[in-house]
């Protein structure tokens, strides 16, 4: 009896072997196709992202872009605008130096035309001396 135990032990031991193997193989073989559809999708990820990261910096650069024109464009107005307010502050003291001096041309005027009207007012004539006889 012995002998067909052993007869048969090998031979079923082998078949759990082989079935086991089997199985093994299958499981692997569905784990590969599991981490190869992971590797796909993530390749195909990668190349949403690369292709956002390409987007993103063209739209970085040509806002930079604007904002530098509109830096420059910003300074030239500021400069006009100095240029402005100091063409309009020498422009003010021309103004204040004229009515000033025409100020003094109306006081001179007021003066000499009283003067002009004291010396045609009628002079109180003072009474005559007779001269002695």
């Amino acid at each position: 009896m012995a002998n067909t135990l052993s007869s048969w032990l090998v031979p079923v031991l082998l078949i759990v072997g082989c079935v086991a193997l089997a199985m093994n193989i299958l499981n692997a073989k569905k784990v590969n196709r599991s981490l190869v559809e992971n590797v796909e999708k993530a390749q195909a990820d990668l190349m949403v992202a690369m292709d956002t990261s390409q987007d993103c910096t063209k739209e970085l650069e040509m806002k930079s872009a604007d904002m530098q024109a509109k830096d420059q464009q910003l300074a030239s107005l500021t400069a006009n605008v100095n240029t402005l307010t100091d063409e309009k502050n020498q422009i003010q003291e021309q103004v204040n130096q004229l009515q000033q001096q025409l100020d003094q041309a109306n006081s001179e005027k007021d003066k000499l035309t009283n003067e002009l009207e004291a010396a045609k007012a009628p002079k109180k004539e003072a009474p005559k001396e007779e001269p002695p006889k």
